[in-house]
């Protein structure tokens, strides 16, 4: 299964909740050249991860991913390069 860097807080934008990855036409959207929809990934947000399903919405020419939060996993967060100050 293919990986995918995402943020997540795009969700708050879709009223479906979905992950908003990119615009046919912007360097996100055209990152996804070869991917079909209906398509399985992995979300990977940095500090969680989880599978979930790829959307292509042709009138609007944008990609999402439909997280399946029952797959989320938490990852651990690398600490060792934060400096305290």
């Amino acid at each position: 299964m293919r990986r995918l860097l995402v943020d997540f807080n795009t969700m708050q934008a879709d009223p479906q909740e979905r992950v908003i990855l990119g615009e046919v036409g912007t360097p996100n959207g055209d990152r996804l050249v070869g991917f079909q929809p209906g398509e399985r990934v992995v979300l990977d947000g940095g500090d969680l991860q989880v599978e979930g399903i790829l959307v292509y919405d042709r009138e609007h020419q944008v990609w999402y991913a439909l997280p399946d939060w029952t797959t989320r996993q938490d990852l651990p967060v690398d600490t060792s390069a934060d400096i305290a100050v």
